[in-house]
């Protein structure tokens, strides 16, 4: 196996270092690959084709070795994949001595051999995995998606099933600067993303996926898509609710054991190939309106009345938000926009109530009348009136400013109150 001469030299290096006797490895042609001295690289050991016929381990004494080519004193075994010869493992020395090393090392040898095709195999196995899923979500006509099927099948996974399926989007948030994660200014390898992906794919699947039809790749170091088979026994409701309660357990165990964050979205079930497309721009879009409306816990469904919500505001045509634009441009442009915008968001959250609003922002009443007149008067807008209100909710949610809080902190208190203090006196 081509792969043996990869990672031979490594193996010597490391090896030899440690029972202090001098290594080689061989290939099953007999051809030095590895060699603690380095002037026997790419030399042919006619003694290996012996020992990989054989399939066992022979020692050679002083007199013995001194007959043959290019063979030294010592030990030699067969290293052996999956019951056949891959190579040949060589250690230097006097028989007696090295052959206590003999099935150590040459274990140690075939464990890290194993160690590389199984991250190879996995390498693989995610490439195919990926292929699969763009397929899918780009597929155009007909035949891009029977292809699709096949490609599934080959892979293991049935798509022609009668089975619904829902996606989910799965986006990581993690800060790889937190002082927790970095030592000596520089962030450990156990959070690197490359070993975060590969073990946030392990948590993922251990949480959530529980189906061997269940399909999870990665769409960027960040982001996860799992297609989940749906459970014909069971109610849509009931699926749902066990769903919830599993994402529940997963991102507790992301805060309490990772550090980390997830934003969850639950896309719409749907049958067939042609359904996996559908679901994932369902859960698409309720990621981005909920990661729009700041909710705890982060998980979005996609038929939830408050993502429908924050759909219609941002699925305005362009002609239209030309037009709130210029309308309220005045109001955009505003040097106290932020404030005066969070401000009528979290008046619409209190339904129009300028009470419940005062308590909300911890304003007093005045300050709180103050900037709705503002308001008024920038936007030339009757804020009384719900349907004025619906088109100024628009606007600002379409201008990025995020949804107000309800949990609002004594730091966060002392800075309205500034702020509010500031436009009262303009």
């Amino acid at each position: 196996m081509s792969f043996l001469k990869e990672i031979s030299q490594l193996i010597v290096d490391n090896t030899s270092n440690i029972i202090e006797y001098p290594i080689s490895i061989s290939d099953n042609k007999g051809i030095i690959i590895g060699s603690s001295d380095i002037s026997r690289l790419g030399s042919f050991h006619q003694a290996s084709l012996e020992i990989v016929e054989r399939k066992t381990a022979i020692a050679y004494e002083v007199n013995e070795a001194k007959k043959l080519d290019n063979v030294l004193p010592g030990v030699a075994a067969p290293i052996m994949i999956n019951h056949e010869p891959i190579g040949v493992l060589g250690i230097v020395g006097e028989p007696a001595e090295v052959w206590k090393y003999a099935q150590l090392v040459k274990s140690h040898v075939e464990l890290m051999c194993h160690e590389y095709l199984k991250k190879e195999l996995n390498a693989i196995e995610s490439k195919t995995l990926d292929n699969l899923i763009r397929y899918l979500l780009n597929s155009q006509k007909q035949e891009d998606m029977e292809y699709s099927i096949r490609y599934a099948k080959m892979l293991g996974y049935n798509l022609e099933s009668d089975h619904n399926r829902i996606c989910l989007l799965i986006q990581f948030e993690i800060d790889l600067n937190a002082s927790h994660l970095a030592k000596d200014g520089q962030i450990s390898d156990k959070y690197s993303w490359p070993f975060l992906q590969n073990n946030f794919s392990e948590i993922l699947s251990y949480y959530l996926a529980d189906s061997k039809e269940d399909i999870l790749s990665p769409l960027t170091l960040d982001q996860f898509l799992l297609i989940k088979v749906v459970n014909k026994e069971q109610s849509h409701d009931l699926f749902i609710k066990r769903l919830e309660h599993k994402i529940q357990r997963l991102l507790r165990y992301l805060e309490n054991e990772n550090n980390c964050t997830a934003s969850i979205s639950i896309g719409s079930s749907e049958k067939g190939a042609l359904g996996i497309k559908v679901s994932y721009q369902a859960a698409l879009q309720a990621l981005t309106a909920g990661k729009q409306s700041n909710r705890s816990p982060k998980i979005f469904y996609y038929n939830d009345w408050n993502i429908i919500f924050e759909l219609l505001g941002n699925g305005l045509n362009q002609y239209v938000n030309e037009r709130l634009h210029e309308k309220l441009e005045d109001f955009i442009n505003h040097v106290n926009f932020p404030i005066l915008a969070q401000t009528f968001l979290a008046y619409c959250k209190c339904s129009m109530n300028m009470s419940e609003t005062a308590r909300m922002l911890f304003l007093h009443r005045n300050s709180l009348v103050y900037r709705m007149e503002k308001i008024n008067e920038l936007t030339c807008l009757d804020i009384s009136r719900f349907d004025h209100c619906m088109m100024l909710f628009f606007a600002i949610k379409n201008s990025g400013v995020p949804a107000p809080e309800l949990q609002v902190t004594k730091d966060t208190l002392a800075a309205e109150l500034t702020q509010g203090s500031s436009l009262s006196t303009r």
